[in-house]
């Protein structure tokens, strides 16, 4: 976010507490304003929020991709681990389920991250597998470090 911050904006922050507040200028603002002239306070402000609207955009976009990226690796994984097991994918949830369950309860949060982790598998379908709710496996992914991405993939 620091470099949305320019000497246009500050330079306006500063004169808009001068006249809201009667606030003192700081040198480096009389400076400013002697070189470029009084900021425009309303455009600076706008830029600033077309800036910071930009920035979540992109943010955004990044994290849909990486959702994307992170489902079809997840359905690659699937189908390589059906193609080397040679079984279906109830099968083998139920698989993992059966070992989730043999767990003692401090190992289960542990194999659900590795599940997370190393098969790539999200939390809409961990949720199947351990049978917990969807808050209850986010809750567990964040505080191991969060899940592979911000849709709980």
């Amino acid at each position: 976010m620091a470099n949305l911050l320019t000497s246009h904006l500050l330079a306006a922050i500063d004169w808009d507490e001068y006249k809201r507040n009667g606030r003192e200028l700081s040198p480096s603002t009389v400076d400013w304003i002697e070189q470029n002239g009084k900021p425009n306070v309303e455009f600076e402000f706008l830029v600033i929020q077309k800036a910071i609207e930009r920035s979540e955009r992109v943010r955004r976009s990044k994290e849909r991709i990486r959702a994307i990226q992170n489902r079809r690796a997840y359905e690659q994984k699937r189908t390589q681990m059906m193609r080397d097991k040679g079984m279906r994918w109830n099968e083998i949830r139920a698989e993992f389920r059966k070992k989730y369950q043999s767990l003692p309860k401090e190992r289960q949060k542990t194999f659900l991250v590795f599940l997370n982790r190393e098969y790539l598998i999200p939390a809409a379908e961990l949720g199947v597998i351990t049978g917990l709710k969807d808050y209850q496996i986010k809750y567990i992914l964040y505080k191991d470090g969060g899940a592979i991405d911000e849709e709980g993939n």
